[in-house]
């Protein structure tokens, strides 16, 4: 199944209807694997992902078009920033549990929309962050969308191979124990609030790497990118896909990304189809496409 997918990566930008598209679903498969270790690994809902998502994207499109003209030292910054901001609002957030937890994220993440709202003079306000540039590396053009594609992609692998590792080791063991039942892991004792909190500071760290590379990818920061609804999507393409796979939310990503595309040349409530979609993987199906997959190889 890996090779499959590595191959459908690679001619991906031929099969999509437009490179730019595939593009968008590798940010977003990054966004959705770092999303995926807070939710179905570490078991904690977060509505609050799209401000590390949006802090990377302002922080790389910042740095680029006003202080040095790097991409590395841009995606690197907005990881970095990623990571930092999640280790104050983490370590708030997770005293709470279940939906306070969740409210929580989501406050602060609203919080973030309004500050870069009203700070036009740095972010650009309601009009968003305007001619991100995408400077050369080295020998690579990345003004080239299939150029632009491949460096994107090699960040997608990069993260996948860290992230596996993550959720294999010792670690990621303890937070799938946690999260199936936190009251043994207590006795035996874990210290819960520690796991949970690095685990905050690593998916914020990959969500403001997917930032990053969103604002190369549209050379141009919208104010959108901190708006809750994208963290709601991160949470559909990781539902959808299936939760505590990794793979699952790449899968989820380019379906919910594609169906969008197709369905917004039909119609104006695409918005609806995409709500009923979620609904039905919650309702119909809790392991999601990644789930169904397993089920069909198992009977084979």
């Amino acid at each position: 199944m890996i090779a499959a997918a590595v191959l459908l990566a690679i001619f991906l930008p031929y099969l999509a209807p437009y490179t730019a598209l595939a593009s968008e679903i590798l940010v977003f498969a990054i966004f959705a694997m770092a999303y995926d270790l807070m939710l179905g690994y570490a078991g904690m809902l977060s509505f609050g992902h799209a401000m590390f998502f949006g802090l990377g994207a302002y922080t790389t499109g910042l740095i680029i078009t006003r202080l040095y003209p790097s991409v590395l030292v841009g995606l690197f910054a907005a990881a970095l920033v990623g990571a930092l901001v999640a280790y104050p609002i983490g370590f708030l957030s997770i005293r709470r549990r279940g939906i306070y937890f969740t409210m929580v994220t989501l406050a602060f993440s609203q919080l973030f929309y309004f500050i870069a709202f009203k700070w036009a003079s740095l972010t650009g306000g309601d009009d968003g962050l305007q001619n991100v540039p995408r400077p050369f590396l080295g020998p690579l053009r990345l003004q080239s969308e299939i150029t632009l594609y491949y460096f994107i992609l090699f960040f997608v692998i990069l993260s996948m191979v860290i992230l596996l590792r993550v959720v294999n080791s010792p670690f990621g063991k303890t937070l799938q124990a946690l999260r199936e039942n936190k009251d043994r892991a207590l006795s035996i004792g874990y210290n819960i609030d520690r796991f949970k909190l690095v685990t905050f500071i690593i998916s914020g760290f990959f969500s403001g790497l997917a930032g990053g590379l969103y604002a190369l990818l549209l050379n141009f920061v919208p104010l959108s990118s901190l708006y809750w609804t994208t963290s709601g999507d991160v949470v559909v393409m990781t539902v959808v896909g299936g939760m505590g796979t990794l793979f699952g939310p790449v899968i989820g990503a380019a379906g919910t990304i594609l169906l969008r595309d197709i369905l917004s040349n039909f119609t104006e409530s695409w918005n609806t189809v995409m709500g009923l979609l979620f609904m039905g993987s919650v309702l119909g199906f809790q392991g999601g496409i990644m789930g169904i997959l397993r089920k069909k190889f198992k009977m084979e």
